[in-house]
């Protein structure tokens, strides 16, 4: 039996003003809402997943290396509009860069998103999921297992973004969390900085 306790508290989330030259991605043509409603559906849908596993690993390594920029929660305002806060971490890398899967898992799905680009969820088992966003280019299917270390595909800019970044997203009992909590305290520490990638 894995345990892993993580204390709730308070927390006051900093906030991040980004200037987005595509006025599109902060405020979508109406052509648009209908298909961000159904992806909105399938990513929800994907989060959701829950496989029952005899066991489910909670330690992960970071996906791509590179440095940790925008972190999660952070409270942001995208052309002075303010937007939903941040879900996950924002990793910067150059663009091609491979993203690996952190632990085993089974690929839930994939896709190309309006605000998300090039995405893939990973079902870790016991209703954690990951998630991959801005992709380059996908390397796995829907249905594929994967292994710690295998790759996914590689780091790009499509969806909403002002550089190239891999969007990192932990989803637990369909309730995003941060993904710091699930990694090694030397490895983020070796990777700590300030970004303002979306």
């Amino acid at each position: 039996t894995q345990r892993r306790e993580f204390r709730i508290q308070p927390k006051e989330y900093a906030t991040q003003h980004i200037t987005l030259k595509n006025k599109r991605m902060v405020n979508p043509y109406a052509k648009d809402l209908e298909r961000i409603l159904q992806e909105k559906k399938i990513i929800l849908g994907a989060l959701a997943t829950w496989r029952e596993t005899p066991a489910v690993e909670t330690r992960f390594d970071l996906p791509v290396d590179g440095r940790l920029g925008s972190p999660f929660g952070l409270r942001r305002y995208f052309n002075g509009e303010p937007r939903k806060p941040h879900s996950g971490l924002d990793i910067a890398a150059p663009k091609g860069a491979e993203i690996r899967a952190p632990a085993d898992g089974v690929v839930v799905t994939t896709g190309n998103y309006f605000f998300n680009g090039n995405t893939v969820f990973v079902d870790h088992g016991q209703g954690l999921v990951t998630m991959y966003c801005h992709m380059h280019d996908i390397a796995v299917k829907p249905g594929q297992p994967v292994r710690r270390g295998d790759v996914l595909g590689h780091v790009g800019m499509t969806g909403r973004v002002t550089g190239p970044h891999l969007h990192w997203g932990v989803s637990l009992n369909n309730v995003r969390v941060d993904p710091k909590l699930f990694l090694d305290l030397p490895e983020v520490a070796k990777n700590q900085g300030r970004g303002t990638d979306e």
